[in-house]
């Protein structure tokens, strides 16, 4: 049974005095004054008396307003008093003594009113701004419904006035689409407690009676808090503690908006408490180094054990040439679950990953700043854990790349068998051109069943077509059950016995592994369609001698149905 125990909160207030146009960096300034100011609008029907509020910036607060009156769909310009002179001429102005710093990377503003409240924060960054060169300075952030202030980053963007703002008039920006309230991710901080993030700030009254979640196996909680001045955070707290590794599935539905609308949604989101990441239960999965200009690079892990882990237990790193490990970033803030066999993509950008790859709903991207720079020809990925103990490494090169790839540029290379030795060039191929190159936060395009054949050598597939386009892009022969000792050398020849390419000159086996074929000749030129035979010569230390012949058939006109 799922207990709810309600909580002694009070009731959020709606939004009814807005923060709608911030200058956080007003130099170089385009038109306007060279000083940092908040716009704010009373969106009641009431008027409101702003004595005793403040802003709020980051962790600064504003000194407490004087008394004034601002009267319904009115707007009001928040300085400090060295620019109200400069900025009164542009509409009415409140110059405050002592107006926080507006960082111009980003942070939370807030309004609160004389209680303490928040009435309405915003979370801005740099993002927002769409065009980079706008994010250097001069240019205002505009609200663009102001009927909708729950709406974050899709609601906002750099103003289009010529002067670089609007200070003192409506904002000049067509409204926009209302993103539904969604969640965006969850995670358990410990035992006893599970956080869920949402897109967009909620109900903190709703919330709290706990009638929009479940979650199976079912759990019991105590409470439910939605944490201000943001609102898009619920911290539930349990009455019974979390086993490690164990998923749990939650369910959400109808979720009531900061507006106190009850919106129509239902979604599943899994978490769970981690373990910690020890070797091979993460490893790299996909890279993504040369990216187009208008591209950024990203790195994706995969799970590849039978224990949640959590992202924050995870950093990235490059080894230098003289075989150092360099600064290494966490991957996330918070213990997201990595939950056995998710794949999650990192990259400094995620928005510019998603613009520029067909990136479905159900992928995982982390968004990672700072992150490592990878070099376009080689280098040296370290994965570890926050006790520096390495996961996984990767010396990549970018002839690994498919020979006849024209452009490499926006090409990720992909792992074909998870497990599989990291550092074995067989086991990385150039991404399918049908899925756009690359499958940031997904199953791999280019993968291959590594099972053990019924006798010691197999070709899987049977037929393959290497023309990048996702299906049977190469071919491999797979070995399995090899005794100690066995070496063999493979060759591949044409239907009419021509040596097409010297494949394996002289390798010592595993007991099982496989060796890939994309189609070409030893000069990298492709091979025409047709059947072609691996010549597989096999000996070992007591002299006894053994040759397999395996046909293949390449093809380029077959697909699969």
């Amino acid at each position: 049974m799922v207990l709810f125990t309600p909580l002694l909160i009070a009731a959020q207030v709606h939004h009814r005095l807005i923060i709608q146009e911030i200058m956080a960096d007003p130099t170089p300034a385009v038109a306007l004054p060279p000083y940092e100011w908040v716009e704010i609008k009373n969106i009641s029907k009431e008027v409101i008396s702003l004595q005793n509020w403040r802003l709020i910036a980051g962790s600064s607060a504003s000194s407490s307003f004087p008394t004034y009156f601002l009267a319904p769909d009115s707007l009001l310009i928040l300085c400090n008093t060295a620019a109200q002179v400069a900025l009164s001429k542009y509409g009415k102005t409140l110059a405050l003594s002592s107006f926080p710093s507006l960082s111009n990377e980003g942070e939370v503003i807030a309004l609160r009113d004389p209680t303490g409240k928040t009435i309405h924060s915003v979370s801005y960054t740099t993002d927002w701004y769409a065009f980079p060169w706008k994010a250097e300075g001069g240019w205002t952030l505009e609200m663009i419904n102001a009927t909708n202030p729950c709406q974050e980053q899709n609601n906002w963007r750099a103003s289009q006035q010529a002067a670089g703002g609007s200070p003192g008039q409506m904002n000049q920006s067509s409204i926009g689409a209302i993103e539904p309230v969604r969640p965006v991710y969850a995670f358990a901080k410990d035992a006893w407690s599970l956080h869920l993030v949402f897109n967009r700030p909620l109900d903190s009254t709703i919330i709290s009676r706990g009638e929009w979640i479940s979650a199976y196996p079912a759990i019991q909680w105590q409470s439910i808090r939605l944490m201000p001045p943001q609102y898009t955070e619920a911290i539930v707290m349990l009455s019974q503690p979390l086993l490690a590794d164990s998923i749990i599935q939650l369910t959400i539905k109808e979720l009531t908006n900061c507006n106190g609308i009850k919106e129509q949604g239902f979604f599943v989101i899994k978490t769970g408490l981690a373990s910690p990441a020890d070797r091979g239960s993460v490893i790299l999965n996909e890279i993504l180094f040369h990216p187009r200009s208008s591209g950024e690079e990203f790195i994706e892990c995969v799970n590849n054990g039978k224990k949640i882990i959590a992202v924050s237990d995870l950093r990235i790193a490059l080894r230098n040439s003289g075989g150092l490990v360099g600064s290494s970033y966490k991957l996330a803030v918070h213990p997201l679950a990595l939950l056995p066999g998710q794949h999650m993509a990192f990259s400094r950008d995620t928005h510019a990953i998603r613009r520029e790859y067909l990136v479905p709903a159900t992928a995982t991207l982390q968004k990672t700043n700072p992150f490592v720079t990878l070099p376009n020809e080689e280098g040296r990925i370290v994965l570890l854990n926050t006790q520096g103990e390495i996961l996984d490494e990767l010396s990549y090169d970018e002839s690994w790349h498919f020979e006849l790839l024209q452009q490499k540029e926006g090409v990720s290379l992909e792992r074909l068998d998870p497990n599989a030795a990291s550092q074995n060039r067989n086991n990385w191929h150039s991404a399918a051109s049908t899925i756009g190159f690359a499958t940031p936060g997904q199953k791999n395009s280019q993968t291959i069943s590594n099972t053990i054949p019924q006798g010691n050598f197999e070709i899987n597939p049977a037929v393959f077509s290497p023309d990048l386009d996702g299906w049977e892009d190469q071919c491999s022969l797979v070995y399995g059950n090899m005794g100690s000792g066995q070496v063999i050398s493979v060759s591949i020849v044409d239907a009419k016995g021509t040596l097409v390419k010297k494949l394996v000159p002289r390798a010592l086996l595993s007991n099982n592994g496989y060796f890939s074929w994309n189609g070409t000749f030893e000069s990298g030129k492709q091979c025409e369609a047709g059947v072609y035979v691996f010549i597989i010569e096999q000996y070992d230390l007591q002299g006894r001698t053994k040759t397999t012949r395996l046909p293949v058939t390449l093809t380029y006109s077959f697909k699969k149905v």
